[in-house]
């Protein structure tokens, strides 16, 4: 803890010599006056000037998104506008939001450094990094210490080694989250697509090892009952794929303790739950169920899986709801329904073409607990007035948003030629997002469109064939049917036994049809 009176460290932190053009060769490893010494200088003064400009610019914009005065919708709106503005989900755009904030507020001088071209911009973004868990006053005093550093001239390895050592020292009394805190639950999909995903629980470590050991002891007593029922002919708990009574062995521990966590009751006390009102959405192509494509099926609409597994969860599943959509296109039959409240075909259909939240950047799944939205609002009073209940005319939005949207701080434009939606943030941003109605995967889109063009095409060529286009004109009948005699004759004159080729005066001449003209030849 940082005691009273002891003043933060203020280690000068000076180069050996200054940075010139020469040294930064020498410290590149080239040889000077050549064109990779050119190159380098070159990628040099970029950084220092352009790309140190563009920075500064852009983090003066951000910065004016953000008040410390703004709360609950306003500071999502401007994460909304500065995700679509950079292009970036939206938790990546609330962090480079804070990031412009704590860059403009709590480190003015390093930030002047950076515009200076002294400070390079990633060393200037690791500082924000470091100094992010520290309190207002605390960064202050490292910028002022920072700022004071030759950073224009240092190398990059001290700079990083000087700037752990400063925050490390006011890490001592750095308010952080306690482990209560930080109790969460994450859910991450492979990144691999291999159909597997992660589940990460943090919390206290009493807490976490004493689960641990709970989950290990039941994992060992459903092993020991395993056991006996294989020794007595008994049914054998949580024996997820029949594996133990195929093998006539007991699962391992590992297997047990996934089997308990995923299928043990959870226990809530008196609190009572709810069915569950949700239900795990696969999408399988129908050539995929049949065995006769590999193209992935996709859990929720947005996660990957194998094919194999697909085929194995639909034959294991007790129903089926089926989609029914434009074979090549994959969109959704046109209908439109007179209430306010979509089909249940339409609903289905706009969770697996809109699994995630329909504002620009946002990242949370709607497959469960999203919201359908119109977006050309429907007129209870009059429907014929309003935007109709179609899935041109819908979408689904995460419960933040849609209740922005509601407020008028989101207002969506969807043009129905194109199915785009153009988004404005706040009666200034301004987003422009495709529609995705397209639920037949890439494989099998492409080969369902080369089989559309063939199709054509035969088509095509049986009506020409039919129109008499292909039919022989009676000069190319002619010219065929002499053509071939010639053949003929060729051939057996160069087939006589006895042929020689250094004497060959070449063949006789044929005589010509009556109907025909002279031989071509």
């Amino acid at each position: 803890m940082e005691q009273k009176g002891v003043e933060p460290p203020r280690t000068p932190v000076r180069a050996r010599s200054p940075l010139t053009p020469t040294s930064l060769v020498e410290r590149a490893d080239v040889v000077p006056s050549t064109p990779e010494a050119e190159t380098v200088l070159r990628i040099f003064h970029r950084r220092r000037q352009e790309h140190a400009a563009l920075y500064i610019a852009e983090t003066r914009d951000l910065a004016s998104l953000w008040s410390d005065a703004d709360e609950g919708d306003e500071k999502a709106l401007h994460a909304v506008a500065a995700a679509a503005g950079l292009r970036m989900k939206l938790p990546r755009g609330e962090d480079r939001l804070r990031d412009a904030h704590v860059a403009v507020t709590d480190l003015p001088a390093c930030f002047a450094q950076v515009e200076a071209g002294a400070l390079p911009v990633d060393w200037f973004e690791w500082l924000i990094r470091s100094v992010l868990r520290l309190t207002h006053l605390q960064r202050r005093q490292v910028d002022e210490r920072v700022a004071a550093w030759q950073v224009e001239a240092i190398d990059v390895e001290r700079y990083y080694r000087e700037l752990r050592t400063l925050i490390g020292w006011f890490c001592r009394a750095a308010v952080q989250e306690t482990p209560q805190e930080q109790r969460s639950v994450f859910i991450q999909p492979s990144p691999d697509g291999d159909g597997t995903a992660c589940i990460m629980i943090r919390g206290p470590i009493p807490e976490i090892l004493a689960f641990g050991q709970r989950l290990d002891g039941a994992a060992r007593a459903v092993q020991d009952a395993q056991r006996r029922a294989l020794e007595t002919g008994a049914p054998i708990p949580f024996d997820l794929d029949g594996d133990a009574a195929r093998e006539g062995k007991h699962l391992s521990l590992a297997a047990l303790q996934y089997a308990v966590a995923v299928r043990s009751m959870l226990e809530t006390g008196e609190v009572e739950v709810p069915a569950p009102a949700f239900r795990i959405s696969i999408v399988v192509p129908v050539l995929t169920m049949l065995g006769l494509s590999n193209a992935p099926a996709t859990l929720d609409g947005r996660i990957p899986i194998p094919p194999r597994m697909a085929r194995e969860l639909v034959a294991k599943a007790p129903a089926f709801e089926r989609v029914l959509t434009d074979p090549i296109s994959g969109d959704f039959p046109p209908c439109a329904s007179q209430t306010y409240r979509p089909t249940a075909a339409m609903a289905e259909h706009l969770r697996l073409i809109d699994p995630v939240c329909a504002v620009p950047g946002c990242t949370r799944s709607v497959m469960t607990v999203g919201e359908m939205d119109h977006i050309e609002e429907f007129d209870l009073e009059n429907p014929a007035r309003g935007g109709p209940t179609t899935i041109e005319n819908l979408h689904r939005l995460c419960r933040i948003h849609h209740r922005m949207k509601t407020a008028g701080d989101l207002d969506p434009d969807r043009d129905e030629a194109t199915g785009t939606t153009r988004w404005r943030i706040g009666g200034a941003a301004v987003c422009d997002v495709a529609m995705n109605s397209d639920l037949v995967t890439r494989e099998l889109s492409d080969k369902l469109h080369r089989a559309w063009e063939q199709y054509s095409s035969d088509i095509e060529v049986e009506e020409l064939t039919r129109l008499g286009v292909f039919d022989e004109s009676p000069a190319e009948k002619v010219d065929r049917e002499e053509a071939h005699r010639w053949g003929l004759h060729l051939t057996e004159y160069y087939s006589r036994p006895g042929y020689d080729e250094l004497s060959d005066p070449g063949p006789p001449p044929l005589a010509a049809l009556p109907e025909h003209r002279p031989p071509p030849y």
